[in-house]
């Protein structure tokens, strides 16, 4: 038996390819079904790993430079470059609604330098935009 919490979810993804030197798209909800408590510790597990493993990305992948732009309880925000022969920026969100027990992730990535410059967002208001939707289906959970 894995304990990956991810594996005891139901998922949905949604990428957008576009030519190369332009930003690539994927949206991911993890959810999990039953007790929202359970689920929502899941959900919770599931940001603290990822942000362990951006961490730890250095040392595992020595071709890549994370940089964590946000890191609070259930929501993590980082700028991952990566040099090869094909450099590449990946700018990565991840929130979690333990109310839901649910987890949300956007990741945007080109090759560096992309065509079109990153546009300056607040992490705040992409995280905020990312569990808005869950906040309605779930009334009163983010008051």
């Amino acid at each position: 038996m894995s304990g990956d919490p991810r594996d005891f979810s139901v998922a949905a993804k949604a990428t957008v390819a576009n030519p190369p030197g332009q930003w690539q798209l994927q949206a991911q909800v993890l959810h999990w079904r039953g007790e929202s408590w359970y689920g929502g510790q899941l959900a919770d597990e599931v940001v603290r790993s990822a942000t362990t493993a951006v961490r730890a990305c250095q040392v595992t992948a020595p071709q890549a430079s994370p940089s964590i732009t946000t890191d609070e309880p259930g929501r993590l925000a980082s700028v991952i470059s990566v040099d090869g022969d094909l450099p590449t920026i990946l700018h990565h969100y991840l929130v979690s609604h333990p109310q839901s027990g649910s987890v949300v992730e956007l990741a945007m990535w080109a090759s560096s330098p992309p065509a079109v410059n990153w546009p300056v967002i607040p992490d705040a208001r992409v995280l905020d935009a990312l569990v808005a939707p869950l906040c309605a289906a779930y009334l009163a959970s983010c008051r």
